[in-house]
């Protein structure tokens, strides 16, 4: 997964680590300085990697969540379908 940090000096940068060896704290990759890890989106589920991980049907059954929620909106877009 990817982590953002927040260095003081240079910013935020991101960091991709598992979530075994996830730390709160990173050092900077330009000066060292440790550097607490900031929040500055929800995370999302990366459904491929479920499908990966032996929920075959996660990729499927989310794309059919959306596609019910969208028709029930009235954002039915068959064009998209229909022509891809």
């Amino acid at each position: 997964m990817r982590y953002d940090f927040r260095c003081e000096e240079h910013g935020v940068f991101e960091e991709k680590q598992s979530l075994e060896q996830h730390t709160e704290i990173f050092d900077c990759p330009t000066c060292g300085a440790e550097c607490k890890q900031v929040i500055l989106s929800a995370p999302l589920p990366n459904i491929e990697a479920m499908a990966d991980a032996g929920c075959p049907g996660a990729f499927w059954t989310s794309g059919d969540r959306m596609e019910k929620r969208h028709t029930e909106a009235g954002q039915d877009h068959a064009y998209w379908r229909d022509n891809n």
